[in-house]
């Protein structure tokens, strides 16, 4: 069947795009007059037609998280899936997840069900679809929605603690570059030609800093290419699910920021593992999910590896640490949750006391790395202004 992508006006003269198989140009045109659409341009779909930037950004958990409760709400309030996916269709800002809700909203009203119609976008997390899952089969489809909604909050505020805290000594570090390039490349070479023309003895220090000017002058261009060439490379890189769990055994081994990435990956797993069993999904489904939602190589070795051991009976506690992935505060946690009947509490309790364990470490980390950063400009700094005076005192002794 052709496919045509058109552009309508709903009732309200919003503008809608979408995509859409029909048997041809009037039969599609019928078929969106009938949800109340008033078709604006309709023509045939060609893979030509498929460049969008948009297409290569990623949804934010910030944007999932704001969908979970905008459609919570919705439907708590008794409207209808399908009218509840056109309200909020409407009000998403991500042109990309625009298109993606475009897509389910006719899915849907084809007669598939949410999550199924979910499922089939790679860009919505098979943990939320998993969840609709249960939703929609006990009926719980808000409560989910909103729990969902909460998670997706948490794990959006962790990354940004994070994010932040790295930023200034980001920024400290781009501008001490630009300012010692400044230095080398404009100041330096004054001195050193006014030393050279009155015949003056250069130092050794004088000659290495002359000699990074000289590089940075004819090769400079090409290593900043090279450099921002390497940084698109290692971004595009660390988008790939499968270089992010290769990556992952190495980044745990790291000094300092390994501890911090075990406690990250500790919070997320207490968290996901949490909201999964209080929501009613099968001990082993958990297992599954959380396997694939914490994207650590490791963990998911070592939850496939234990997930036998735990459908004959053994407890997941117990099982877990044994292999010593987790702290052991973790693992005694989910022993005592286990016994008293309350994993789902213990977990979610768990992970909040793990989330201001990593915010703390970061912080930590972020005190040590302002001052190593002003230590290592002052050294440098001191180093070039060295390679200026230097050869002034030298001529000044050689007059004298």
């Amino acid at each position: 069947m052709p496919v045509f992508v058109y552009e309508a006006k709903n009732l309200q003269g919003i503008t809608v795009k979408g995509k859409i198989d029909a048997v041809d140009m009037n039969a599609l045109t019928t078929s969106l007059r009938e949800k109340n659409y008033f078709p604006v341009k309709i023509k045939p779909y060609s893979n030509a037609m498929n460049i969008d930037f948009n297409d290569y950004k990623k949804l934010t958990l910030k944007d999932i998280s704001i969908f979970c409760r905008q459609f919570a709400v919705i439907i708590s309030a008794g409207i209808s899936i399908v009218k509840a996916l056109e309200i909020v269709k409407e009000q998403t800002e991500n042109i990309k997840f625009k298109k993606i809700l475009n897509f389910i909203y006719d899915d849907v009203q084809k007669g598939k069900s949410l999550s199924e119609a979910m499922g089939e976008h790679k860009d919505i997390p098979n943990m939320l679809v998993n969840m609709i899952t249960v939703g929609e089969t006990s009926g719980t489809l808000d409560k989910i929605l909103d729990t969902m909604a909460a998670y997706y909050d948490k794990e959006y505020k962790q990354q940004q603690k994070i994010k932040q805290a790295l930023t200034y000594p980001a920024v400290i570090s781009i501008f001490a570059i630009i300012v010692v390039t400044m230095l080398v490349t404009k100041v330096v070479p004054i001195f050193t030609n006014m030393i050279s023309s009155l015949g003056g003895q250069v130092p050794m220090p004088t000659r290495i800093v002359m000699g990074i000017s000289d590089f940075i002058k004819t090769k400079g261009l090409f290593v900043l290419a090279l450099i921002i060439f390497s940084a698109i490379l290692l971004k595009y890189l660390s988008n790939n699910k499968a270089n992010k769990l290769k990556s992952d055994k190495y980044l745990m081994k790291i000094p300092i920021f390994g501890p911090i990435y075990k406690k990250i990956i500790t919070a997320r797993f207490a968290r996901t593992f949490g909201i999964l069993m209080g929501s009613g999904v099968p001990l082993i489904e958990c297992i599954d999910i959380c396997a694939d939602v914490l994207e650590s190589k490791t963990v998911y070795d070592i939850m496939m590896s234990l997930k036998e051991e735990v459908k004959k009976g053994a407890g997941l506690g117990e099982t877990l640490e044994s292999r010593k992935i987790f702290p052991i505060m973790l693992t005694q946690m989910m022993k005592i949750g286990e016994e008293s009947g309350s994993l789902d509490n213990i977990l979610k309790k768990t992970a909040e006391f793990y989330d201001t364990e990593v915010e703390t470490a970061t912080a930590q980390l972020t005190s040590l790395i302002e001052p190593a950063i002003i230590i290592l400009l002052s050294v440098i700094v001191g180093f070039i202004i060295l390679s200026i005076i230097l050869p002034v005192f030298s001529m000044y002794n050689s007059f004298s």
